[in-house]
């Protein structure tokens, strides 16, 4: 697959470059993240985790179907932030101020995602704080045009598209009745979001950006993502206390929560210097980018479940907790085969290899509710690991080409 940071197996967890408050780098030098845009990520480490958590508390069909819609602002937050910082970030302290102002707004995502639909003022206070996220990336753009004219076209096209966007988003939470009426009219509002950089092209083409610092802060997401698996799981121990189907249930939650690590970051295109092409082919950009959108949102609901399951362990997995659980993984799988396909084409062996594994591993769903958990777990992370082991001659391969 492609995604990740600039880590393998082998190497050490990526070690942020230190701040240099009153410096700009060059557009084509090499860069690194920055302790400051780690500690934005713990903003929305909050966020991600209000997320899995409705998917923990109540599992079921419709409550995980709405988690995973809010899941879609949140995360476009994050990418909107990422980015920005990628094409334009000195690093100074009006740039510092700014996104902080910019994160209060994502606080206030924090706090509302977990009560949206069971309240007027909740629904209000997340669209709002939405709103106002997207403002601070809006202020980080104009005030970084002034300096590097080739951001203005690109700060058009942003302000155009979230002018429009905020329609349906303020008009949804003001005007329209709690309900499904709402809610229809926000995904409107957020199908025009993601359109954006889509309807833009030519101008993201022309403007600075870093490909290595890109991949790096896409895989420090996913670890974030990863990390609530961890988190449930351990939790899930915790509750069950000392339970010995618990115990066996946490060890095969472990070993998936491993096996999908192992999945992300050892693939070829992890790897510093890989994709190059996403230096000049806006097409493989946009795939790249909103080809994580899924692959993020299945570690997401398989991880919220997983906790659940841990707790759960003397019993069977209902349908949606082996839905959340199964499904997840499956799509994670899938969507990455997806990406790479768009580098390497369908027929990459690697490509075919995680198709064939999605399919199994969904396959798992109507024996899930038969077998005990710690079972459909651990053969959910044996057909993972299976497929890891299998991948290393493709990814070997894929690496020697590139270079």
């Amino acid at each position: 697959m492609h995604e990740g940071s600039r880590t393998s197996p082998s190497d050490s967890v990526p070690i942020p470059a230190p701040d240099r408050p009153e410096v700009s780098e060059p557009a084509g030098a090499e860069r690194r993240a920055t302790w400051f845009e780690l500690f934005c990520d713990l903003v929305f480490v909050a966020a991600v985790g209000q997320i899995t958590r409705r998917i923990s508390s109540e599992p079921t069909l419709g409550s995980v179907a709405a988690a995973a819609a809010l899941f879609v602002p949140l995360w476009w937050t994050w990418v909107l932030y990422a980015v920005r910082a990628n094409r334009a970030d000195r690093d100074v302290t009006s740039h510092r101020l700014l996104t902080m102002a910019g994160l209060v707004a994502v606080c206030g995502l924090a706090v509302f995602v977990g009560s949206v639909g069971t309240s007027d003022s909740a629904d209000t206070g997340f669209a709002l704080s939405y709103l106002g996220a997207r403002l601070g990336v809006a202020a980080l753009y104009a005030l970084e045009a002034r300096r590097d004219r080739r951001l203005v076209p690109l700060l058009r096209s942003f302000m155009t598209g979230s002018a429009f966007s905020a329609l349906f988003w303020a008009g949804g939470a003001l005007l329209a009745p709690a309900g499904a009426v709402r809610y229809g009219i926000w995904a409107g509002g957020m199908a025009v979001d993601l359109a954006i950089p889509l309807l833009s092209g030519r101008r993201i083409a022309r403007a600075p950006h870093h490909t290595e610092h890109l991949r790096e802060r896409f895989g420090l997401f996913t670890i974030i993502v990863l990390g609530e698996s961890v988190l449930g799981f351990t939790n899930g121990l915790v509750q069950a206390r000392t339970a010995g189907s618990a115990m066996v249930t946490g060890a095969a939650a472990f070993a998936l929560c491993a096996c999908l690590w192992w999945s992300y970051f050892s693939a070829s295109g992890t790897r510093p210097g890989a994709h190059a092409e996403l230096a000049g082919n806006p097409r493989l950009l946009h795939i790249y980018v909103l080809g994580h959108l899924p692959v993020q949102l299945g570690l997401a609901v398989a991880g919220g479940a997983v906790g659940t399951a841990v707790v759960g362990s003397a019993s069977r997995l209902t349908t949606a907790l082996a839905l959340c659980i199964l499904g997840g993984v499956a799509l994670f799988l899938l969507s990455t085969a997806a990406v790479r396909a768009a580098f390497t084409g369908v027929r990459d062996p690697v490509v075919r290899l995680r198709l064939a594994t999605a399919l199994l591993i969904a396959g798992l769903v109507p024996w899930a509710g038969r077998a005990p958990v710690s079972a459909v777990l651990a053969g959910a992370a044996l057909l993972l690991g299976l497929s890891v082991a299998a991948e290393a001659p493709g990814h070997r391969r894929r690496l020697e080409e590139a270079g």
